[in-house]
């Protein structure tokens, strides 16, 4: 994915306007000088605001956990964006559209991506983006986890330890029965992105 292309392009943009500005106070410009800075300025807004919006799909991307694993290029041409890159399956190529048709500004989608084998999707994601999503989706699912102990009326959230590693769960407290540990563990088991349930609930005598 192109983040660092983002946000690079960002700053350089941000330096050239500011150049574009401080000439401009260097001396009186002329007419058709004034004209090409107004043009300038305005192409650099564009592309600056371009950039937000390449930065943020990205970020999007790598968060969505149904995505992150796949390289997924978003380009943003003012409203239009382009996606490039290999996923699994129809279903991931339209989601990854449908989130950038979501994003404010974006009216419309040129879908390159294409269809390939798992293996062949996910072998070109770098080892640094995918433990940054895992921790990202670890932390995710320890909240949904929790979230659901403490709505449920019939287990103690609060006295029960959630904690996550490569979406394996692990419980650890202390219940009142033996019923309250099975129902947590199925609590967890069902948070959909969860492989594993290590339940090490104590119950209390």
């Amino acid at each position: 994915m192109k983040k660092l292309t983002a946000v690079n392009a960002t700053f350089a943009a941000l330096i050239t306007g500011s150049l574009i500005t401080t000439a401009a106070y260097a001396g009186e410009p002329t007419d058709a000088a004034k004209v090409d800075s107004h043009s300038n300025v305005a192409q650099l807004e564009r592309q600056t605001s371009d950039a937000w919006r390449e930065g943020k799909l990205d970020t999007l991307y790598l968060f969505n956990r149904h995505l992150n694993n796949f390289t997924i290029d978003p380009e943003v041409r003012g409203s239009t964006v382009i996606l490039t890159g290999k996923v699994e399956s129809d279903v991931d190529k339209e989601l990854a559209e449908q989130l950038a048709l979501g994003m404010d500004g974006i009216t419309e989608v040129t879908n390159h991506l294409v269809v390939v084998p798992s293996e062949e999707a996910r072998e070109t994601v770098s080892n640094g983006d995918r433990e940054f999503s895992d921790q990202v989706e670890d932390a995710t699912l320890t909240a949904e986890v929790k979230t659901k102990l403490l709505t449920n009326g019939e287990t103690n959230g609060l006295a029960i330890n959630v904690d996550t590693a490569g979406r394996m769960v692990t419980l650890t407290g202390s219940v009142k029965s033996a019923a309250e540990k099975a129902l947590a563990g199925e609590i967890a088991k069902n948070v959909d992105g969860v492989t594993e349930v290590n339940n090490k609930l104590e119950i209390k005598s």
